[in-house]
């Protein structure tokens, strides 16, 4: 492959990762918007960000893949039949992105470092141990009880904060570590940092935060109805919290996400609820696998489209 030929490869992954990176900076900040004036929106949160990879991949791929939605022709260049100075990117012609390829490497320089700084937090992450809610009693550093691990979670417990609770208490810990499994709360947060990683850093951490806030109050609702009193819940987060309990920032733990408004919402809840749905089921996995299809039968479309606006053209 020559050099020229090489750069069609470095256009398509500036693509991507631009139109992915200006997708999450404009539609992340709207979503959250939202969700400010519905909280129910929070449940879509790792949907919504899957929607710059949706976009940059549809659109990387339509840049690359030749067809013309006029004639019908699919996966077939016309570019050099009709148009031989239309500036085009597509595997048949992959030279004429040569012209790209400065601009591409000074995108992936400004780019690539907050997205691989992302990733390397995330494969530092343990995949844990297994044991589910079962309390593995431990000297930490800190007072603290967290699920360690996102495959296969095991609950950590600082000991001089487990000896400081009663039985009551510790019942309310472990009743909310099973809401937490029951959801697969620590696997949908690495997922949801995952597709974030593509997203500027202050929003991605926000938007994961008000996720993670939401799981908390999620998975106290499930420990008042297994302790069966709300009450008992809120009891023990406040004994945490003058205990000095604390929480890593983006992690399901046991004083995780904003305590004052975890407490009120257990003090003002009328009832107790049946057991939600958790925020990835079989239905949300089909609604991504349908945009992707339309994706791929759009593609002749998008082509076009991406073939003018390098050509300055409408």
């Amino acid at each position: 492959m020559s050099l020229t030929a090489l750069s069609l490869p470095i256009v398509l992954v500036a693509l991507f990762l631009g139109v992915a990176w200006l997708v999450a900076a404009v539609w992340l900040p709207l979503w959250l918007h939202a969700v400010g004036h519905r909280d129910a929106l929070v449940r879509s949160a790792w949907l919504a960000s899957a929607v710059p990879w949706l976009v940059g991949l549809a659109v990387a791929a339509g840049a690359a893949l030749p067809g013309d939605p006029h004639p019908g022709r699919v996966l077939a260049c016309h570019c050099a039949e009709s148009m031989p100075t239309w500036l085009h990117l597509c595997p048949v012609h992959p030279d004429e992105a040569a012209w790209l390829a400065i601009p591409s490497v000074l995108l992936l320089l400004g780019l690539i470092p907050g997205r691989l700084r992302a990733v390397l937090e995330l494969l530092r992450e343990p995949l844990g141990h297994g044991g589910g809610p079962q309390p593995r009693i431990v000297e930490l550093d800190r007072r603290i009880a967290v699920l360690h691990g996102w495959l296969r979670p095991t609950l950590v417990v600082d000991r001089e904060l487990w000896s400081a609770l009663s039985e009551d208490e510790r019942a309310a810990v472990l009743a909310h570590e099973r809401g937490h499994l029951a959801w697969r709360d620590p696997l949908v947060l690495m997922l949801l940092r995952g597709l974030l990683t593509l997203a500027p850093r202050p929003i991605g951490m926000r938007l994961a935060r008000i996720w993670l806030d939401r799981a908390e109050r999620r998975a106290d609702v499930e420990a008042a109805r297994l302790v069966g009193d709300p009450l008992v819940v809120a009891q023990a987060l406040v004994r945490c919290a003058r205990l000095g309990a604390s929480a890593p920032p983006l992690a399901a733990a046991w004083t995780g996400g904003q305590l004052q408004d975890r407490v009120q919402a257990l003090v003002q809840q009328p009832r107790l609820h049946e057991p939600a749905r958790p925020d990835l089921g079989i239905v949300d996995v089909v609604v991504v696998c349908a945009i992707v299809v339309l994706a791929a039968l759009a593609t002749p479309w998008i082509h076009h489209q991406v073939e003018h606006l390098l050509n300055l053209s409408l």
